[in-house]
C-alpha cells in the first residue's frame, strides 16, 4: 500500500513523550490530527512516480560517499552510524529535470541519503539517521524530511533544487508544552533559507515557498535495484 506524506501529529508526539511504542513507523501518520498540519493539505495525496536514469557514477563512489556521512558532526550525532553499514538500494533519477542525475540511496533501516552528482563529484543533499525521521519526494521533485526533532518537536523541511543545487530550503518547527496536565501545541516556528543563514518568517511567506503537495516516502517508492548486485 503505498503512503503519502502527512504532518507529524500530536497524538505520535503524546505517544513518544509517555513512553509508548511512539511514533509507529510512518504509518501513524494517518491518525486523526489534533494540531495543524505544517506543510501539506490532504487534497492532494498522489503517488510520486520518478523516472530512472543511468547510474552517473561507479557504485564505489556512492559506497564512499555513503561512509564518510558518518563523521559529520559527530560530536552531535552521536547514534549516527552510516560507516557500520552498506548500501543496499538505490535510485538513479533526476529530481529537477537538468540532466544532472540524483542518487537515492537506502541502508539498513532507518537510514537513506540523497546525493547530487555534478561535474563528476558527489554532492550529499540530505539524509535520514534515526528511525523517527523520513524522507519523501513530491511530485515536481521537492525533497521533505519530517519526523519529530529535537526536544519532542515536530518538524518538517523541504529542499528544492534547481541545476542540481539547493535554491530554496526551510522548516516549520511546532514544540509542545504540558498546560494544566496535558500537552498542548507550543506554536509553530517557520524558517526560511536566506542566503546562508535561516531566518524566521511568517506562516504566510512560508507558504508561497514551502510545496503545497504531497509527496511519498522513499520506501514507498517503486523501482529500486539492489546496489549489492553488479
Amino acid at each position: 500500500m503505498r503512503k503519502t506524506l502527512y504532518t507529524i501529529f500530536l497524538v505520535a508526539l503524546a505517544a513518544t513523550m509517555t513512553g509508548c511504542d511512539a511514533f509507529k513507523k510512518k504509518s501513524d501518520k494517518g491518525n486523526s490530527a489534533t494540531t495543524e498540519q505544517i506543510i501539506v493539505s490532504e487534497e492532494s495525496q498522489e503517488y510520486t512516480e520518478l523516472k530512472k536514469v543511468p547510474l552517473p557514477c561507479p557504485k564505489e563512489l556512492l559506497y564512499n560517499a555513503w561512509k564518510k556521512i558518518g563523521v559529520v558532526e559527530i560530536q552531535r550525532k552521536k547514534t549516527l552510524d552510516y560507516k557500520g553499514h552498506t548500501p543496499t538500494l538505490f535510485i538513479s533519477t533526476d529530481l529537477d529535470d537538468d540532466e544532472n542525475p540524483e542518487v537515492l540511496l537506502r541502508g539498513e533501516p532507518p537510514y537513506a541519503a540523497i546525493y547530487s552528482f555534478i561535474k563528476d563529484s558527489l554532492h550529499l543533499i540530505t539524509f535520514v539517521d534515526h528511525a523517527e525521521m523520513g524522507l519523501a519526494i513530491t511530485q515536481d521533485g521537492a525533497i521533505i524530511r519530517n519526523g519529530i526533532g529535537f526536544n519532542g518537536s515536530s518538524v518538517s523541511e523541504f529542499i528544492k533544487l534547481e541545476n542540481s543545487t539547493i535554491v530554496a530550503s526551510g522548516a516549520a518547527r511546532e514544540t509542545f508544552v504540558i498546560k494544566d496536565g496535558k500537552m498542548v501545541s507550543g506554536g509553530t516556528k517557520y524558517m526560511l533559507q536566506n542566503d546562508s543563514t535561516t531566518v524566521e518568517v511568517k506562516k504566510e511567506e512560508y507558504q508561497r515557498v514551502a510545496p503545497q503537495q504531497d509527496g511519498t516516502y522513499l520506501e514507498e517508492i517503486d523501482g529500486w535495484e539492489d546496489f549489492r548486485k553488479p
